[in-house]
């Protein structure tokens, strides 16, 4: 169990990352939706119908990993869950190992989505290093539970996955890892878009790519990731 402090310092780090992806554009309104693991049986998640830009800690709630709302010192009365932390909780039952997640709306990368253009490519070292390759999950309604199947496929083997016409979800070791992701995603989105403009992007070599996996450990990652290659 967390003490309080422990808990409020968590509460920070949601509210400091929410405030970057606002910043950064990857959010309006009240789009968008952040988690956190604490312990084995609680999460630490955004309120539903919450500015990410001016969130407070009090916006910040504590739920079971059914999604069932518990009491905390720092939290509103008046909050509610985000519609779509179903989304959040399939990809935890999935991954034990993930301890974080974020949803945002990134416009480079939702935009590839809504053409039916795929991310998959290996063309980046710093895309195939971290991430491996980014798959698309097919459309499903927001906030409902086919939004939250929609990434069953997926979720077991990639830690960054885009929602058709939707958004995308990152899922990370902590909140800062899976923002960085997100960041990852995004940018490679642009750059992608560059390459399109200019002729269309060229995949490294199958071998390049073996390569590139092979060097992770030097980054500090161990857990696999897919490309297709391998």
């Amino acid at each position: 169990m967390l003490s309080q402090p422990e808990e409020l310092a968590l509460r920070q780090e949601l509210i400091e990352v929410s405030r970057l992806l606002y910043q950064r554009g990857y959010l309006s309104g009240t789009e968008g939706n952040l988690s956190l693991r604490l312990g084995d049986d609680l999460l630490l998640s955004t309120a539903s119908a919450t500015s990410k830009g001016r969130i407070k800690a009090s916006e910040i709630l504590l739920s079971d990993l059914d999604g069932n709302l518990m009491p905390s010192l720092y939290q509103g009365s008046r909050n509610k869950l985000s519609t779509e932390l179903r989304l959040h909780l399939t990809a935890y039952k999935e991954r034990p190992d993930i301890r974080a997640i974020v949803h945002a709306h990134p416009v480079t990368a939702v935009g590839f989505t809504l053409a039916g253009k795929s991310l998959l490519n290996c063309c980046l070292p710093e895309v195939i290093c971290n991430l491996g390759s980014i798959p698309t999950a097919p459309y499903a309604t927001p906030s409902t539970e086919a939004l939250a199947k929609s990434i069953l496929p997926f979720v077991k083997d990639y830690d960054a996955i885009l929602l058709a016409h939707h958004g995308a979800i990152t899922l990370g070791e902590d909140i800062w890892q899976a923002f960085y992701k997100m960041e990852t995603v995004e940018t490679f989105a642009k750059t992608m878009l560059v390459a399109e403009t200019l002729g269309g992007a060229r995949d490294l070599a199958p071998q390049e790519i073996k390569e590139l996996l092979a060097i992770r450990s030097v980054y500090g990652l161990s857990r696999a990731v897919k490309t297709g290659v391998e």
